[in-house]
């Protein structure tokens, strides 16, 4: 799979450019990451409705407005009181460290993932979290529609 870099308003990304690539990067190694996060809110990953869509989704590469997206307000307001876990004091730490990296090391982030249909941020709540607080109001995202 090809990977280049791209710079986009002072950050650096990996990015796939071709949507069969997109599509098999999302439904191999992302699908995993998304399976383990339905778990991990005891939940089956073969019933939620997003891991369903994922093979039927075209996938393409954009570049897109802080203001076109939207954070799923249902996962950051997600509370495991039992386990003592937040999801937003989570990201919250997750965003400083990964402000840190990028300001100081350049590190080399991935696109946000989001859902073409209400234009909803599925994975990169701390990519987006962090560039939006650095200031930075365009960056590429892979964008799925059905």
């Amino acid at each position: 799979m090809n990977t280049p870099i791209r710079r986009l308003s002072g950050v650096t990304y990996w990015v796939i450019e071709d949507p069969d690539g997109i599509h098999d990067f999302i439904n191999t190694e992302i699908r995993k990451e998304w399976e383990e996060d339905v778990k991990f809110v005891a939940e089956d990953p073969a019933r939620d409705p997003w891991l369903k869509t994922l093979q039927k989704r075209k996938w393409r590469l954009e570049i897109v407005r802080s203001e076109q997206v939207s954070l799923d307000q249902n996962m950051m307001n997600y509370v495991d009181k039992e386990r003592g876990y937040s999801f937003s004091r989570s990201l919250a730490t997750r965003r400083r460290e990964l402000r840190t990296v990028i300001e100081q090391y350049g590190a080399v982030i991935w696109p946000i993932i989001v859902s073409g249909e209400d234009m909803r941020i599925r994975d990169g709540f701390c990519r987006y979290t962090a560039l939006t607080e650095m200031g930075i109001s365009r960056f590429y995202a892979y964008i799925g529609t059905l």
